[in-house]
């Protein structure tokens, strides 16, 4: 029996369904260390921190579903790389600076690439235990404050006082970023877990090519088109406000023949290149979840409803391949097959990965990130399992469909993925 579906509980005491009543995302943006996909200088976020960028989410949320930040009982925020001064802080500064109250508990977790997915199924068991009605959940990141580290130094240097301006380091300085792309057990990069994936599954570099050519004209028409301008909050920086017409890591006009010529980044049997990965982005998104008889209460219009979850582990060597298992898993616990499903929402960590996932799953590309994906919009690693599912939210409602599964592969061998039902 399921206790996650009521049609399947018959008289069993049920506990409230969780509705995702809506949601808001800032814009993402290249990284400051990477190029626009017009080839400009990227970093137009880098000088807002994630907590910075987590407030502006929360209270694109709150304001957009008319939440009072009074009635909100809980906050969750997913924060994968912790890069700010503040960082340690994360929801519960992102939360106070929303104008949600003091006495409101907040939350900070990591599931790496999938907290923003973790946010919203905490939030949603909460609702289900009773000890929440409103939970704000969302994620934030900001990968260009990424710092550089020095190790090993607390026998050097006195709390308080780094070392000063022209002062001979005498150990090498860690980049925090391009350390964490590593995974320490399997002894691969995250771009390598794709490789394998794809040797072990038979993908071949034109399937990848092509892919991802996909993925970045699918989000060029979503751009222009202003498909995502419902979710896109506004953010004010020091250089004026950006919006949903600056999402740019997309490269306008790619095709299979510009992304061919691009070079592999591990070798000749690699299919990872620039052009057919995950964007390094900043960005963060938030959605309100509330307890269904809350909503009706509050005389809300949810765009969905929490039917079930599912969190694998897996060999480490492919974690790329953890949106197969933990969909799977979530579907069987909804007590529905693939074909009920409408549309998915896969993280495109890199688009070798997507199609050894998408083909497993057995379903159409055409009912798959059919806005575009991470390959296009790119990847701000713990906003994005909540995109996914707000997309996935307001794709369901326009389209007429019913269900659909948001699902994310995870760093050192994990998979999650949601399933919602539009109602």
């Amino acid at each position: 029996m399921n206790p996650t579906n009521p049609e399947n509980c018959g008289s069993l005491l049920m506990p409230d369904s969780a509705v995702i009543v809506g949601g808001a995302r800032t814009p993402f943006c290249e990284w400051l260390g990477g190029k626009r996909g017009d080839g400009g200088p990227g970093g137009r976020l880098a000088s807002i921190s994630a907590e910075e960028l987590g407030t502006f989410a929360i209270r694109g949320a709150m304001e957009g579903t008319g939440t009072d930040p009074s009635t909100v009982d809980h906050v969750v925020m997913g924060h994968a790389l912790q890069t700010s001064g503040q960082a340690i802080f994360g929801a519960r500064h992102a939360g106070l600076r929303s104008g949600i109250p003091e006495e409101v508990p907040m939350l900070t977790l990591n599931r790496l690439c999938g907290s923003g997915a973790q946010s919203i199924i905490s939030a949603t068991q909460m609702v289900m235990l009773g000890e929440a009605e409103v939970v704000v959940a969302g994620g934030m990141e900001n990968l260009s404050q990424a710092p550089h580290v020095l190790r090993g130094m607390r026998d050097t240097y006195k709390l308080g006082r780094p070392p000063s301006a022209g002062e001979e380091l005498t150990r090498d300085m860690e980049d925090y970023l391009f350390t964490n792309l590593v995974d320490g057990v399997s002894g691969m990069f995250m771009a390598q877990t794709s490789d394998e994936l794809c040797r072990r599954k038979g993908v071949k570099r034109e399937q990848a090519d092509e892919y991802a050519a996909l993925s970045h004209q699918r989000t060029e028409s979503s751009i222009k088109s202003g498909v995502w301008q419902k979710e896109v909050v506004p953010v004010e920086t020091p250089e004026g406000t950006v919006d949903y017409n600056h999402e740019d890591h997309v490269v306008l006009g790619t095709t299979v023949s510009t992304l061919s010529g691009l070079r592999t980044h591990f070798g000749p049997e690699s299919l990872v290149t620039a052009g057919n990965a995950s964007g390094v982005v900043d960005g963060a998104a938030a959605v309100v979840v509330k307890s269904a008889s809350r909503a009706e209460a509050d005389g809300d219009e949810p765009l969905s409803r929490i039917v079930s979850w599912g969190i694998v582990g897996l060999e480490p060597r492919i974690m790329a391949y953890g949106p197969v298992p933990s969909s799977l898993k979530a579907i069987e616990k909804a007590g529905l097959s693939v074909s009920d499903i409408d549309l998915w929402e896969i993280n495109e960590a890199f688009a070798g990965q997507a199609v050894a996932c998408i083909q497993d799953l057995g379903v159409s590309y055409d009912i798959v990130n059919i806005n575009g994906g991470a390959v296009g919009l790119g990847h701000p690693l713990a906003a994005t399992g909540t995109r996914l599912v707000l997309t996935l939210s307001h794709q369901l409602k326009e389209s007429g469909s019913r269900y659909g599964v948001a699902s994310a592969c995870i760093g050192g061998g994990q998979g999650i993925a949601v399933v919602i039902e539009s109602i």
